[in-house]
């Protein structure tokens, strides 16, 4: 995947997110794969919860993004910074 991406509206955010989890790039999870949520923390972008993996006994951090164009962006950045 390459950090040399040239969006021109929000729409090409959403592509270039879907694209990188069909890619697997990313690990998409449903929130159903989860137990025992109990919220630790919140910010700008979103919430963070503490989980229990389904098929597991292993606590995780879970960070849930607001669902807004402005958090999009600011994600997908923030994610091209470390590729």
């Amino acid at each position: 995947m390459s950090n040399e991406t040239n969006f021109k509206d929000s729409n090409d955010y959403i592509v270039w997110l879907e694209k990188s989890i069909a890619d697997e790039y990313f690990n998409y999870y449903e929130y159903l794969e989860f137990k025992n949520l109990n919220p630790i923390g919140s910010g700008s972008y979103g919430n963070v919860i503490r989980v229990n993996w389904k098929n597991t006994d292993n606590f995780f951090a879970l960070k849930i993004f607001n669902n807004d164009k402005i958090t999009l962006k600011g994600v997908i950045n923030e994610v091209l910074l470390y590729i």
